[in-house]
């Protein structure tokens, strides 16, 4: 085997055959820098439209404040019907048990459930005053006692 065929043949420079270092054929051009400005804008114009967004702006908070204390008081005024409707409920049940001590003076648990009512109608010291007068009249009662024990705490 030659060695011929193993390697390629290569061209030898000649002298008259040079080839010359050409760039390659470009027909592009190179842009020219690119420089950003603002627009022109009036100020006039830009504080007029600045005052009119801040009052649309500002309306519409007051907006949103009024819908949400409307939204607030409607919750407070049904949570407060329901808080009367109880109170006028419990106090018709206290003047029910007021006119049964008022007939029958000896009967003690007319005295607790009165005492019961007061206190949750808000009035400790007269819920305490009748339990005290229930208890005198049975000082063996383990209601009247633990109604008493509870309301010597508050």
């Amino acid at each position: 085997m030659s060695p011929k065929r193993f390697f390629k043949k290569t061209q030898k420079n000649t002298p008259g055959k040079e080839k010359k270092n050409q760039s390659p054929s470009n027909s592009r051009t190179i842009p020219a820098p690119f420089k950003f400005s603002f627009p022109k804008f009036n100020s006039a114009l830009l504080l007029k439209i600045y005052r009119g967004s801040l009052k649309l702006f500002i309306a519409l908070i007051f907006l949103l404040a009024v819908v949400t204390v409307g939204m607030d008081l409607d919750t407070n005024l049904k949570a407060k019907k329901s808080l009367d409707l109880e109170r006028e409920k419990l106090t018709s049940e206290l003047l029910f048990w007021e006119s049964v001590i008022e007939e029958r003076k000896n009967y003690r648990d007319a005295y607790f459930q009165a005492s019961i009512l007061q206190y949750r109608l808000g009035n400790t010291s007269k819920a305490k005053m009748y339990v005290e007068k229930g208890l005198s009249l049975d000082p063996n009662s383990k209601d009247g006692r633990k109604l008493e024990e509870f309301l010597v705490n508050k």
